[in-house]
């Protein structure tokens, strides 16, 4: 028998519905199913989600991913690509049979998320986030080095390479519920230059595993270049040469006292920005932002990267409406994830120790999918050498018994394989 079963949904979830689309005006109902190999809350909560899937692909969305189980084996192809499901969730219909969970559920896009009637309206609920209203989990997030591929063309930025990631964190912070560090003087590449992000994957894992976090932020400026200049006329101004510009010296230019100088009149910020999921390398978004400035966009005297003199100037005031565009997107991005965490001890195999806590969100009561990480099974492409990431196997489901500020324990629920130091968990929504 082959069923279809969406395991690794944190890269598919992200691709699958973090788009926005227009909202549907009738009810929209699928049908998921998932192997119960698990345990019964693992398969309801992958069959919810295959459910969701499905209503994604029967109104537009194009499936370039796709998981199989055949006869215990599991193979993968690359991304499902939807527009989000906006409104609430509801389950119509639930059961087991021959070893499957079945789930038949509708989407209402009419339907507040909460709220008794006559309330104050509120947004659409993200039918694949699935979070309660007013229950909010803190992700962790680290922000690393940023390459600059032209420092020449950022020589009035000073450390541009290590305040981006220090300003990227800043704004993460205040744009959601995220405990965000700042490590500008690492790198996820060991040539910054040429490497593709994919291989990254190892060293995010390992800043993952020392940092304590569940995402990881990388990326490159790959312009801050002058791409226009204009004529305008100086006062008095040294013919310095050290400046971006080239000064007209024929005739007239000298009348009054004065000069004609070709100076840059447009400028360009452009650069990539890389999120890697922390527990596999995976690299969840591949993004490049870019805008550009017009006016006075060169500075006589250097100003430090993010600093008040560098956001006053027209150029500064171009690059911060596009950081600010750069962490909505990532917001948007890394809310929907379910929250990771890792198991950092076990005690007689059926308590465990995980590394977020009620600073993070969590209560006593909650349950989180259980997954054992297959590293001695490291996929590589393009003739061996390129290396993709770990698989990873879906084993069963835990529930909090007891919650501290930072970490919490559970008892294992259902597991089908042996319960590890390093095996991590995901968040299950209450549905």
């Amino acid at each position: 028998m082959t069923i279809r079963l969406l395991t690794r949904q944190v890269a598919a979830l992200v691709a699958a519905f973090a788009l926005c689309a227009p909202v549907w005006a009738a009810p929209i109902v699928a049908e998921g199913m998932a192997a119960m190999d698990a345990g019964s809350p693992a398969a309801r909560e992958m069959a919810i989600r295959d459910a969701l899937q499905q209503a994604a692909i029967s109104n537009g969305a194009e499936l370039q991913s796709l998981q199989l189980m055949e006869s215990g084996n599991v193979s993968e192809s690359s991304v499902l690509s939807a527009p989000s499901l906006q409104g609430k969730v509801r389950i119509l219909q639930e059961y087991s049979s021959d070893g499957v969970y079945h789930v038949r559920l509708s989407i209402d896009p009419q339907a507040s998320a909460a709220g008794p009637v006559g309330s104050a309206p509120k947004p659409a609920q993200n039918a694949n986030c699935g979070m309660p209203a007013g229950r909010v989990l803190r992700r962790k997030l680290l922000t690393t080095y940023f390459y600059v591929v032209n420092p020449a063309e950022a020589n009035d930025l000073q450390d541009l390479a290590t305040a981006l990631p220090g300003e990227m964190a800043r704004r993460l912070r205040q744009q959601g519920p995220f405990d965000v560090r700042n490590a500008s003087h690492l790198t996820v590449l060991s040539n910054m230059a040429a490497d593709e992000p994919v291989a990254g994957w190892d060293t995010v894992r390992e800043l993952g595993r020392r940092e304590d976090v569940q995402f990881v932020i990388a990326g490159r400026v790959l312009s801050t270049g002058v791409v226009g200049k204009s004529l305008r006329h100086t006062m008095y101004e040294s013919n310095n040469t050290s400046q971006q510009g080239a000064y007209y010296t024929g005739p007239l230019a000298g009348l009054f006292g004065g000069a004609l100088k070709y100076a840059p009149s447009a400028r360009q910020f452009d650069m990539e920005l890389w999120v890697y999921d922390a527990l596999t390398g995976a690299v969840l978004a591949d993004q490049r932002f870019s805008r550009v400035a017009q006016g006075k966009v060169v500075e006589q005297l250097p100003a430090a990267f993010a600093s008040a003199a560098f956001w006053q100037g027209d150029y500064g005031k171009v690059v911060d409406g596009l950081l600010d565009q750069a962490s909505r997107q990532l917001v948007d991005l890394v809310s929907c994830i379910p929250l990771s965490a890792k198991v950092v001890k076990v005690e007689d195999g059926r308590q465990l120790f995980i590394n977020v806590g009620g600073l993070d969100g969590m209560k006593v009561g909650d349950q989180m999918l259980l997954y054992k990480p297959r590293s001695d099974q490291i996929l590589r492409s393009g003739g061996g050498v390129r290396e993709l990431g770990v698989p990873e196997d879906l084993s069963g489901t835990i529930t909090l018994t007891q919650v501290q500020p930072n970490f919490s324990i559970a008892q294992v629920q259902s597991a089908r394989l042996k319960v590890e130091e390093g095996d991590y968990v995901r968040f299950m929504t209450r549905r």
